[in-house]
C-alpha cells in the first residue's frame, strides 16, 4: 500500500518523488517500486535499495568502508570494544554526551522529517526518534550489514517510525525541501569529496531546516602534515572550524556552530528560511 507519510522519497530510476509504494510488514519491506515508472526496488531482507547502481561490494571503498558491511563488525559497532571506545579516545567526551550535543544543535519544533545519512546500526536515528516521536525517520546507508543490525535494534525498541533505507549520500533518494533534520556523524571523513554531499543536504533540507554531524579536526603541528598526507591519498577527511564553515556556506548552508573536543567537531547549520544561495 502507499504511505503518504513518506511521499518524500524519489524513485532512483526516474528520479521524481511522491510515487514510491511501499507494501509495508510489521518488521520488513515487502515490496517498493513507483507508480509512475513501474520500477521495482531491490529488497535485500527487507530493507529497500535505493542506490541499485552501487555495488553491494563496491572495489572502490576504503578499507574501513569495507570493513563496515561486515555482519560480524555490526554486530559489536556499538559495544565498548568499539565505537564507544572511539568516541572517547577521540573526544574525551561519552557517546551518551555527545548524542545529548548533536540533539540539543538539533533544536525543537514541529518537525515531520528526519534523515540520518551514513547512519550505521541507527545509533543516531533512534535517539531522533525518541525526541521526535511523531516524526517520520530515514535510516540511510550503503551497508546492508550495518541497516540490517539497525532495524533489529530498532524493532527490538519497538521504533516503528525508522524507515531503513540502502542509499547513496551523493544522490538521496527525497524530493527537494522535504526533510526538517538531517544528520551526519561519524562518517565524514570516510569521504574524499564532501562538498557534493553539502550540496545534496542542502536541496533535501526544507528552508529553515538544520544540518548536525560531527567531522574530525584538522589538527594543527605534525599531526596535520600526516593528515594532509591521508587526504592527499584520500583515506580520509579533515576540518578547520572555519574551512567547514565556509564549505557549508558555499554549499547554501549558514549560522554554522561549531564545538570543537579532542579530534572532534560538533557542529550545526541551516538552510535559509528562503531556501536560496
Amino acid at each position: 500500500m502507499m504511505h503518504s507519510k513518506y511521499c518524500h522519497l524519489r524513485c532512483p530510476q526516474c528520479e521524481i518523488s511522491g510515487n514510491m509504494v511501499l507494501d509495508l510488514k510489521p518488521t520488513r519491506i515487502g515490496k517498493a517500486f513507483c507508480s509512475n515508472c513501474g520500477y521495482d526496488l531491490p529488497l535485500h531482507d527487507g530493507i529497500s535499495d535505493f542506490a541499485p547502481h552501487v555495488p553491494l561490494m563496491d572495489p572502490k571503498l576504503r578499507p574501513i568502508q569495507k570493513l563496515n558491511q561486515s555482519p560480524v563488525f555490526s554486530a559489536f559497532y556499538e559495544s565498548a570494544v568499539w565505537r564507544a571506545f572511539l568516541t572517547r579516545l577521540g573526544s574525551g567526551i561519552s557517546m551518551k554526551d555527545e548524542l545529548e550535543r548533536i540533539l540539543s544543535l538539533a533544536g525543537n519544533g514541529a518537525i515531520e522529517t528526519v534523515a540520518d545519512l551514513a547512519c550505521g546500526t541507527g545509533h543516531y536515528a533512534r535517539a531522533f526518534s525518541g525526541k521526535f516521536p511523531d516524526a517520520v525517520i530515514y535510516g540511510l546507508d550503503i551497508s546492508l550489514s550495518m541497516l540490517a543490525r539497525g532495524q533489529k535494534l530498532a524493532r527490538r525498541s519497538n521504533l516503528n517510525s525508522i524507515l531503513f533505507l540502502r542509499g547513496d549520500i551523493y544522490r538521496l533518494p527525497f524530493e527537494d525541501s522535504s526533510i526538517d533534520r538531517v544528520n551526519c556523524c561519524g562518517a565524514l571523513h570516510l569521504f574524499s569529496n564532501v562538498f557534493p554531499i553539502w550540496r545534496e543536504i542542502f536541496r533535501i533540507l526544507r528552508p529553515g531546516g538544520v544540518f548536525t554531524g560531527w567531522s574530525l579536526y584538522l589538527k594543527p603541528g605534525l599531526e596535520e602534515r600526516i593528515q594532509h598526507r591521508m587526504m592527499e591519498k584520500k583515506l580520509a577527511s579533515f576540518f578547520q572550524p572555519g574551512q567547514l564553515g565556509d564549505e557549508l556556506k558555499q554549499a547554501g548552508l549558514t549560522h554554522f556552530h561549531c564545538e570543537r573536543e579532542r579530534l572532534w567537531l560538533i557542529f550545526s547549520a541551516t538552510k535559509t528560511k528562503d531556501g536560496l544561495l
